[in-house]
């Protein structure tokens, strides 16, 4: 049984590419402690400190204190990336995939989402992912696009998992199974997804008791395998 076109058509508004609307994922801000002036990070960022120069670039990106200047974001967003920090190298990646403050160019996006990805953040797992979904600067592939959001689950996001109950509701990248797309949306939505609640309680509707409790106890299985 094939998920409700209901669902299918949540499915997408949640694996849509970051975007300004997604920030907290797609240019995380890192923003959770007294900020030094941005007088004081340029300075530390001219010598070299790439704490600072991710500041910089989340400053000029978001408009923080700051005037919004694209450009100036890539700048610094750059120079952090090339000290190996990983969230700038997703953000870099970002302002590629989109074209903003930099000419668009999705292959160097791929490239940016899989040295974060390679280096274990969640963020750059999800984001190519997406990637891999849309065949945007890379061929399009649901087998590596399903790998990457489960490395990105493991991790405890959210997003992800909804995303991977989605490719078990259409059967993209693995075996279609109704059952599994409810569990996925299940701790999707407790993990904080918007749209796994509703992608789950459809999906429910459509599932038989007996498929219902098998649903139940696959969720039960996949909330001690991510909590391990």
């Amino acid at each position: 049984m094939r998920l409700p076109a209901s669902v299918l058509a949540l499915a997408f508004l949640a694996t849509s590419l970051p975007s300004a609307a997604d920030l907290d994922l797609s240019r995380l801000a890192a923003m959770r402690q007294a900020e030094p002036s941005i007088a004081e990070d340029l300075a530390k960022a001219e010598r070299g400190d790439a704490k600072a120069q991710f500041r910089l670039g989340t400053r000029y990106d978001l408009g923080k204190g700051t005037k919004r200047d694209p450009a100036a974001a890539v700048r610094w967003y750059r120079k952090a990336a090339e000290q190996g920090m990983v969230d700038a190298e997703v953000n870099l990646g970002v302002m590629y995939s989109e074209g903003n403050g930099v000419a668009k160019n999705e292959a160097e996006a791929v490239r940016l989402f899989k040295l974060a990805a390679e280096a274990g953040s969640f963020r750059g797992q999800y984001s190519l992912a997406l990637m891999y979904y849309y065949g945007n600067g890379v061929a399009r592939d649901f087998k590596k696009e399903l790998e990457l959001y489960r490395q990105a689950a493991r991790a405890g996001n959210g997003k992800a998992m909804n995303n991977i109950g989605i490719m078990y509701g259409l059967g993209e990248g693995t075996t279609q199974s109704d059952v599994e797309a409810y569990a996925w949306f299940t701790v999707g939505a407790e993990h904080g997804d918007d749209n796994a609640p509703k992608n789950r309680d459809l999906t429910a509707a459509e599932l038989t008791p007996d498929q219902l409790a098998k649903a139940r106890a696959r969720a039960d299985a996949l909330r001690t395998l991510l909590s391990n």
